[in-house]
């Protein structure tokens, strides 16, 4: 294909350099865990806060404040290791699957920040960072290596 290519077109060839292991993505999970992150669902973390709760005033009342309290530790150190593990997951596999492929969604998470892409020694960095750049110089260094395109190290792309 000649350039330039879509944006489009660009986010299908970022897709195929990560199945072909020549890139990788970086996920920063606190920015990402952010309220306005466009691939967080407050909900997946709120609903184990409330099981914690109901857990815990169940345990209350049934058997007391001694068992209340004991069953609100366990419910947050179940919360803090397997919980946040478990929304790390999750918010992994939304980028994955949904983000590389929605352009829309890719933008704003890029705009948003909390991602980036490694590739031959460069980083590239949301928000700050050119993405596109950095997939046409990788396309460019595996098509046209010999004949010099993508192999500057300078530019946009760089953070």
């Amino acid at each position: 294909m000649a350039d330039p290519q879509t944006d489009e077109q660009l986010l299908a060839e970022l897709r195929r350099l990560r199945a072909a292991a020549r890139l990788s993505l970086e996920l920063d999970h606190r920015r990402l865990a952010h309220i306005d992150s466009p691939v967080v669902v407050e909900a997946e973390s709120t609903r184990l806060i409330y099981f914690g709760v109901a857990a815990s005033a169940a345990a209350w009342w049934l058997y007391g404040a001694a068992a209340g309290l004991a069953a609100a530790a366990a419910c947050l150190v179940l919360y803090l290791t397997l919980g946040r593990a478990d929304l790390r997951r999750r918010v992994a596999r939304r980028v994955e699957e949904r983000a590389l492929g929605d352009i829309v969604l890719w933008r704003r998470l890029w705009r948003f920040g909390g991602v980036s892409l490694n590739a031959d020694g460069r980083r590239c960095a949301a928000p700050d960072g050119n993405w596109m750049q950095l997939v046409r110089d990788l396309r460019g260094s595996s098509t046209a290596g010999e004949r010099g395109r993508g192999t500057a190290r300078g530019g946009d792309h760089e953070s």
